[in-house]
């Protein structure tokens, strides 16, 4: 038993890496690295995902174009572009640490802007007439009216898409990063005697935070009553309670009801 729990005397480097003698590393970084392209690549994601939804074409195509571009690439390969690439297009080198996070920004958006899409037509579409009708112009309806309870329908589908984004962070080190993973690789190639203590160290250090995190989402969702089937109305989802109902092929909006 002694011997088992000597393999896991490198706790604090899979935790924080050699953070108190230098950068941060391990499993702090892995959640560095989640937070910051989360929140950075937060207003970008909400305009691509309004702006998807415009009538213009030449506002919505593009914004189509980058999310299904972005969702359709592997997230190493965007993390390949930014570290080779970008440097050479910008001709400056950038730091390691900060081409990972806006290879994380890049790819955040395209996922975040469809969350925000979703939520916006989630709204029903009287919410926006009845803010219309009492004087608010288009853009304070949808300010003040619309989009607080769209990110309210959100906020359970953001916290689910950071667990995930949060395990994609693994994948930056293919370029060098010391995250969770790569500290879990240098110590099984030192010490290949605790390789396995190695891999359960980072399976249990990537399922404690995701766990917590899921946990969290389920009690949002119960708490603002996303999922809750009491006040859950199939008729809200009809296509003239939607914010932007379907449209005939000659033009008129489909009001007939199912």
């Amino acid at each position: 038993m002694k011997g088992l729990l000597s393999q896991f005397e490198n706790w604090d480097f899979y935790l924080y890496g050699s953070f108190t003698g230098g950068e941060p590393g391990g499993l702090l970084l892995n959640i560095i690295l989640a937070v910051l392209s989360l929140s950075m690549s937060f207003i970008f994601g909400v305009l691509l995902g309004y702006s998807r939804l415009s009538s213009r074409r030449y506002v919505r195509y593009p914004c189509i174009a980058y999310i299904e571009f972005v969702r359709s690439t592997p997230l190493i390969m965007i993390i390949f572009w930014s570290y080779f690439f970008l440097p050479y297009l910008i001709g400056k080198d950038i730091p390691i640490f900060w081409s990972a996070v806006i290879s994380l920004c890049i790819y955040a958006a395209a996922y975040q802007a469809e969350i925000v899409r979703a939520g916006i037509l989630a709204v029903p579409g009287g919410q926006l007439e009845a803010a219309l009708s009492t004087g608010m112009s288009r853009y304070q309806g949808l300010r003040y009216v619309v989009l607080p309870q769209a990110f309210r329908m959100m906020l359970p589908s953001f916290v689910s898409f950071f667990v995930s984004l949060f395990k994609d962070t693994s994948t930056t080190y293919i370029i060098g990063l010391i995250e969770l993973t790569q500290t879990g690789v240098i110590i099984s190639q030192r010490e290949p005697d605790k390789m396995y203590a190695a891999y359960l160290s980072m399976a249990i250090g990537y399922f404690v935070v995701c766990f917590s995190l899921s946990r969290l989402a389920r009690r949002l969702e119960k708490r603002i009553g996303v999922f809750d089937l009491e006040s859950y109305r199939p008729e809200a989802t009809r296509d003239e309670f939607m914010l932007l109902p379907k449209r005939k092929k000659g033009g008129e909006v489909n009001l007939a009801t199912e």
